[in-house]
């Protein structure tokens, strides 16, 4: 009897929810504290807040040390690219969705409103071990991959037929990108469908150079990804964003794909790919090393690229004293010279902001603004939701500069921008 009861007891816990890193959810986006913008007008019927699936694509390792729940990933790399849904809910269990939803919307709350990965459950596997990676892009189809199928069915069910990747920096675990995407998914109102890409970095500064490495590493990974997202779904355009380490994996993509494209037109590679706006926040890369990516032309293949600069990311101007070279997310409080800067103009679609003037944009290291600071979180909504370009957003040019900035009036801006492109 109390063997059975001991096997009853384990079976419990292999069920029950996962109870991981927990998270708060990021400071209210500026369009969003006067009411104008409403992003939750048109939530999809599938989708049920304040309980909401991520999808996510990760080459961690799975890992034995949660081996009381069905999957979690660890720290190892692995060959293998694992496709699945993260079911994560806002707030606890006695938080319901009204109250969710007008916490969403104030500057100061009285609750915190916490985010926690509930289930992890694996759909999909690319590139197994022993396969060759790029023959793996031409496994299972859409009629047999469970993990298109769903986002097919995610895409079929929202007026906005895009996906959007989020893609971190170093030292986080699993759940990070995946939280991190959640959010960004709410308060974008929950169009097409969202996927957190976890790539295998560790949670220790000691680790950073590994770290490094491992950028080089799944770059390959995330090529595969786009690739199989674009060949396999119905997607209008696929947008990236990604934070401090993350760009180099996301620079050194799209450097490949381009450099792949050799010899394809831009309008054939642009229609093979689909891929939208491009955005880097607090890209943690050699700004000459991406200078250089971007001089073989990689931005061809977007719609549009978005850089975001902070002179005060004491994260990056750290990064710079222990490598040597320029961060392109710090460049030397914008010290750029004339011709850095025309490598980056070469297309009218690429664009360099400094958040240095945003509310908020120094606080903690000065790093994780995109989330933090409610001017910058409202600028790269903005981007994603309308497409507009930085003058469209509220933005204004530096004198004798092109670089975009962040004007002193920008809460009246960017509330009559929200009223004009937002409202519905």
């Amino acid at each position: 009897m109390l063997f059975l009861l001991l096997i009853v007891g384990i079976l419990f816990l292999y069920n029950r929810p996962v109870e991981l890193q927990k998270a708060v959810l990021m400071s209210t986006p500026l369009i969003y504290r006067n009411g104008l913008a409403k992003p939750y007008d048109r939530i999809p019927a599938d989708i049920s807040p304040p309980v909401v699936d991520i999808f996510y694509a990760t080459d961690r390792q799975p890992s034995d040390t949660h081996f009381l729940y069905p999957v979690f990933y660890g720290n190892d790399r692995s060959m293998a690219l694992s496709l699945g849904l993260a079911r994560v809910r806002f707030g606890d269990d006695e938080m319901a969705w009204p109250e969710v939803e007008r916490a969403s919307f104030k500057k100061d709350r009285s609750q915190e409103v916490t985010l926690q990965i509930e289930r992890i459950r694996e759909l999909s596997t690319l590139g197994a071990a022993e396969e060759m990676l790029e023959e793996s892009m031409r496994g299972p189809g859409s009629t047999t991959d469970e993990f298109i199928t769903a986002l097919q069915q995610r895409l079929s069910r929202s007026s906005v037929k895009d996906l959007y990747i989020f893609v971190p920096g170093f030292k986080v675990d699993f759940t990070y990108p995946v939280l991190v995407a959640a959010e960004l998914w709410h308060y974008l109102g929950y169009p097409g469908a969202f996927i957190a890409y976890s790539w295998p970095s560790r949670q220790r500064l000691r680790d950073y150079l590994t770290d490094v490495e491992t950028t080089a590493f799944t770059a390959q990974h995330f090529r595969m990804l786009l690739a199989y997202l674009a060949e396999n779904t119905d997607a209008r355009r696929i947008h990236i964003l990604c934070f401090s380490a993350g760009a180099r994996i996301v620079s050194q993509t799209l450097h490949e794909l381009r450099l792949m494209g050799y010899g394809f037109s831009v309008d054939q590679l642009k229609k093979k790919l689909r891929i939208g706006q491009v955005i880097f926040t607090a890209p943690d890369i050699d700004l000459m090393l991406f200078a250089a990516r971007y001089r073989d032309r990689f931005g061809d293949i977007a719609d549009t690229i978005t850089i975001y600069t902070n002179a005060n990311d004491t994260a990056l101007n750290w990064a710079l004293r222990f490598i040597g070279w320029p961060r392109l997310g710090a460049p030397g409080q914008l010290g750029l010279k004339p011709e850095e800067l025309l490598s980056f103009s070469i297309m009218e679609s690429t664009w360099l902001v400094d958040v240095s003037a945003a509310e908020e944009a120094a606080s903690g290291n000065g790093h994780g603004y995109f989330i933090k600071s409610p001017w910058v979180s409202a600028d790269l909504l903005l981007s994603l939701r309308s497409g507009a370009a930085p003058e469209g957003r509220g933005l204004v040019l530096k004198p004798d500069s092109l670089v975009w900035e962040f004007p002193d009036a920008y809460p009246e801006v960017v509330e009559n921008v929200a009223a004009r492109t937002l409202r519905h």
